[in-house]
């Protein structure tokens, strides 16, 4: 089994991680991390900023730097890679409000969105692999569930006919970008051939 210590100190982030590669790696948290600025452009070079900044405080171990956000683009792909800082207080509840208030009186196409989660695997600053998961659906005029974290309460996912708060975590594993992208590193991690 892989050790891996991921790039971040969000712990539903890392149980949702854990959860999904636990038969191949472990998901650890390195205590003394504090994450770097995400001065990146997209999701791909801030996945590279946190993977390579933990990277260097460990370097002999597997390190994975993720970053992921949803994209509206009826509001010009906002949040995007501000998603987790979109309002003042960056609070889950105060992001949706304001999402919601900005999509006031959208409707259909309009409040089109996806999730996008994108993934590095380095070891001493090295991109060992990186990938890509993401998932369309559509902003709820209302929040709806009480699973899942962030914009999932107002995320619909149109081949479930709910909301990624309306399902269970073993159910948005199986469809979601950051799901979509870890199934590309499971692959990648059975298949490797190196030795750790």
């Amino acid at each position: 089994m892989f050790r891996i210590y991921l790039a971040s100190s969000n712990r539903h982030k890392a149980e949702e991680i854990g959860e999904f590669l636990g038969p191949v790696a472990r998901i650890l948290i390195y205590p003394a991390y504090r994450p770097p600025l995400e001065t990146g452009r997209d999701f791909r070079e801030n996945a590279l900023i946190k993977a390579r900044s933990l990277s260097r405080l460990i370097p002999a171990e597997l390190v994975l730097g993720e970053d992921s956000g949803l994209v509206v683009p009826y509001l010009g792909g906002a949040p995007g890679i501000k998603s987790h800082r979109f309002s003042p207080s960056g609070e889950d509840l105060d992001n949706i409000e304001k999402l919601l208030e900005a999509l006031k009186g959208a409707r259909g196409k309009e409040r089109r969105a996806y999730f996008v989660s994108y993934g590095v695997l380095a070891r001493a600053e090295r991109v060992l692999w990186e990938g890509e998961g993401r998932v369309e659906g559509l902003i709820a005029e209302e929040p709806g569930g009480e699973g899942g974290f962030g914009y999932d309460p107002v995320f619909f996912y149109p081949p479930a006919g709910r909301t990624f708060a309306q399902l269970s975590r073993q159910e948005k594993n199986r469809v979601s970008h950051r799901g979509r992208m870890l199934s590309l590193l499971k692959e990648f991690l059975l298949n490797w051939e190196g030795k750790l």
